[in-house]
């Protein structure tokens, strides 16, 4: 949401083109995070359904499905992690 202040920090991420689908999608279908967690799944089945890292593709092009797909272990290895704390303190 455009002008979002978290003191000292200030976050403006621009105008919406369409606020009140913005806000309706944030609401009913999730947050930025969770959208971007079910983009980064969907891709995953794609590279790995596509055999993109065993394929002819550029050497280049997959050391960037690599750093990707080590970004999603590292955010899923993270998210457990903290889930498995919260379930400790519970």
């Amino acid at each position: 949401m455009p002008g979002w202040r978290f003191s000292p920090l200030s976050i403006n991420l621009g105008d919406s083109s369409d606020l009140a689908v913005e806000s309706a999608a944030t609401a009913n279908v999730g947050r930025y995070g969770k959208q971007l967690d079910h983009l980064a799944e969907a891709l995953e089945v794609f590279i790995d359904h596509l055999n993109l890292l065993d394929s002819d593709l550029a050497a280049g092009k997959k050391d960037i499905l690599k750093v990707f797909l080590g970004d999603v272990a590292a955010v899923r290895k993270l998210k457990s992690r903290l889930r498995l704390g919260r379930a400790a303190v519970s």
